[in-house]
């Protein structure tokens, strides 16, 4: 015998559905209403146009260009715009480039500063005029007064050797404000010349009467912090 509990606890297999609410059954049939209303004035709409409107519009372009250049279209005018970069020829023939510098002529740098210059060629001596012997031989010749002594040749001394011209000119002025006490009065020698097949500039100051001059004037410019060597040539 069952309990008769267990009968509160039997499922049901089909439940009935619950009532719409009558909001949303408004809803729905008014959206389907309003849809239908759409498909019929779209309906009505296409047979009107096809038969009384005629064809579609046909929208043309305003009349007259909408945009028109200036005759003076104004900014900065260039002259020679229009010819080749750098050639100045409008011919238009290939760019070409420019000859190659000769080397330096060494010979010539040598001979102007004064290097591996050959010695100046003596004097020929006059033969001997004979005596005549007519003329009486005098008893004794006076000696002959004593030769004048050949003056020293004037010393150089250099003050630096630079790679190019304006660097030695550079150091002289750079001297001339250290010390214008000892170079007052004098002026630059700036020489070009090939050493060990390099080009250098060497700044050099002359007027000295003795290599003992040349020599002092190099001690004072030591004194003072700067490089100073006669010059052997």
């Amino acid at each position: 015998m069952s309990d008769p509990g267990d009968e509160e606890f039997i499922y049901q297999t089909h439940r009935p559905a619950p009532p719409m609410d009558q909001a949303v059954r408004k809803m729905v049939l008014g959206a389907g209403g309003v849809s239908v209303l759409l498909i019929l004035v779209a309906l009505l709409w296409g047979g009107v146009r096809a038969t009384g409107f005629g064809p579609p519009p046909v929208i043309s372009p305003p009349p007259g260009p909408l945009r028109v250049a200036p005759l003076d279209p104004g900014g900065l005018t260039v002259p020679g715009a229009d010819q080749q970069i750098m050639s100045g020829d409008a011919s238009g023939a290939p760019p070409q480039l420019a000859p190659a510098t000769p080397p330096p002529d060494v010979a010539q740098l040598d001979q102007a500063a004064g290097i591996n210059q050959p010695p100046p060629t003596p004097a020929p001596t006059p033969a001997p005029t004979p005596a005549s012997t007519s003329a009486p031989t005098p008893a004794s010749t006076p000696a002959p007064a004593a030769a004048a002594a050949k003056p020293a040749a004037p010393a150089q001394v250099q003050l630096a050797a630079t790679a190019d011209e304006a660097g030695a000119q550079s150091v002289w002025d750079g001297l001339k404000r250290k010390m214008p006490d000892l170079l007052a009065g004098k002026s630059p020698v700036i020489l070009p010349a090939v050493v060990n097949g390099k080009s250098v500039w060497r700044l050099r100051v002359d007027g000295f009467v003795t290599p003992a001059a040349a020599q002092a004037f190099c001690a004072a410019v030591a004194a003072k912090g700067a490089a100073c060597t006669v010059a052997p040539f």
